[in-house]
């Protein structure tokens, strides 16, 4: 029954357009973790209040919003796949269906699902439209002398460099050969994450 619910969510935040996303990070999410932020209660918190309402965190909360569908398709698929004998044999031996489910069917599962996560973060590692949109664009290291804090400063992202600049650089400078470096190091990163996940997935065939 719960799943009956759970799915049709997952497969409509899948279908919203990464450009929505950012209009909803920056009129919606940015402004309401903004308001939080200047509340008083909340002033012992590292970062708070928020300089910007447009920074890595709000970026960031997006970003985990739209690996879900990836995510839980795939953890789905991978539990899906544990052979039915196990948990019969767990409800055999008098366990629950949530004891079968916690210990024996999800670590059964588990490098299915570790591969899934591995694979939703290469998915939004390459998002381009909602960081350009909602990380604020500054280019500027963050303050990592404020700790947790850092996470409410505003940044620019790899793929938002190559998307805002590529266009307006001069052929064969060095500076569009410096974002060409980005590109390819960006690809290193999600053709290591995808081996990861790969060879994980191989782990729970075998």
């Amino acid at each position: 029954r719960e799943q009956k619910i759970i799915k049709p969510v997952i497969e409509f935040i899948q279908a919203i357009p990464s450009v929505v996303l950012g209009f909803i990070g920056i009129f919606v999410l940015g402004n309401a973790l903004r308001e939080l932020s200047i509340s008083p209660s909340l002033s012992w918190f590292p970062g708070f209040p928020m300089d910007e309402r447009l920074n890595i965190f709000t970026a960031g909360c997006l970003l985990a919003l739209m690996s879900i569908p990836t995510i839980f398709s795939l953890a789905e698929d991978a539990i899906n796949n544990v052979p039915g004998v196990y948990s019969e044999a767990s409800e055999a031996l008098g366990a629950s269906k949530l004891q079968t489910t916690f210990r024996v069917v999800v670590p059964a599962a588990f490098s299915g699902i570790l591969a899934a996560i591995l694979l939703g973060f290469g998915r939004v590692i390459g998002e381009t439209m909602v960081v350009l949109l909602v990380a604020g664009n500054r280019i500027k290291i963050p303050d990592f002398s404020a700790g947790i804090g850092a996470f409410f400063q505003p940044a620019h992202t790899m793929t938002g460099i190559i998307a805002q600049e590529l266009g307006e650089v001069p052929l064969g400078s060095v500076h569009y050969r410096a974002l060409f470096v980005v590109g390819i190091l960006l690809f290193t990163i999600v053709l290591g994450i995808n081996a990861l996940a790969h060879r994980f997935t191989r782990n729970m065939k075998h």
